[in-house]
């Protein structure tokens, strides 16, 4: 699987419990241009409190494998990072969102957002700009 559109590292509490982990990194791709031969070995998972929004968890290891975002054709997919190879060519993360629930600060220049709905707007923004 490849992700070809940049990413984000999410810092909000729904993400921390989901992948057990403090922070998560992300690559996004179009609904549409994924292949997904192996959608049978991962069952989705409703989130009530983050509406169209959906995980795909492994039936097998429990590893978090897919999120899914949006409705209709604006359907977005998130893979976490983790599920890529190390050599991996990943593109470059674009921002941090949720950062008022960061567990740890993470240096660097990138744009930090905090609050849910500035950090709603950034990510709508970065997904828009990829269509």
């Amino acid at each position: 699987m490849r992700c070809r559109k940049p990413g984000s590292r999410c810092h909000c509490l729904i993400c921390q419990a989901f992948q057990r982990q403090t922070v998560r990194g992300c690559g996004r791709r179009s609904r549409q241009g994924c292949r997904a031969e192996k959608r049978r070995q991962y069952f989705i998972q409703e989130i009530p409190s983050a509406p169209n929004f959906n995980r795909g968890v492994c039936r097998t290891c429990g590893k978090p494998v897919v999120e899914v975002a949006g409705v209709g054709p604006l359907k977005v997919m998130f893979i976490p990072v983790s599920n890529f190879e190390p050599e991996a060519r990943l593109p470059p993360v674009r921002m941090d969102i949720f950062y008022h629930h960061r567990v740890l600060d993470v240096p660097g220049s990138l744009p930090k957002y905090s609050g849910y709905y500035p950090s709603l707007l950034a990510v709508g923004k970065m997904i828009m700009s990829g269509l």
